[in-house]
């Protein structure tokens, strides 16, 4: 900031005793009532699907709301790009059989385990 802003400020701060700076510049808080349009077209989508799928181009058409939006900062979903790093190498067929073998032997002790482990919000996303 100059000089002569910073001056022209104090003086509009000893006339006026405000700043003139405005509140409500940031992001616009999504509306309570969207939030419930967009539960709503889910569980519609969800009950003419015949496999229970819902897309999120098919509710952003309904809704006539963008999906970004939708997925961004209602469901607060993010895009996922798989890296080279990420992808599935020959050699790995034996941590993928030993890894499938425990989740299935824990899944035969408590059927609610995958869903506890992969929401809990105490855990990081792949401490399995």
């Amino acid at each position: 900031m100059s000089r002569s802003a910073l001056r022209k400020m104090i003086q509009k701060f000893e006339t006026i005793g405000q700043l003139g700076i405005f509140p409500g510049r940031r992001r616009k808080q999504i509306l309570t009532s969207s939030v419930e349009d967009v539960a709503i077209a889910v569980v519609e989508a969800n009950s003419q699907s015949p496999h229970g799928n819902v897309s999120v181009p098919d509710v952003s058409r309904v809704l006539d709301m963008p999906a970004r939006k939708i997925l961004r900062r209602i469901l607060n979903l993010y895009p996922y790009k798989i890296k080279p790093l990420h992808q599935l190498q020959d050699g790995d067929s034996e941590v993928r059989t030993t890894f499938a073998l425990e989740f299935l032997a824990r899944m035969l002790v408590d059927v609610t385990w995958p869903r506890n482990v992969l929401w809990s919000p105490l855990l990081p996303q792949w401490a399995l």
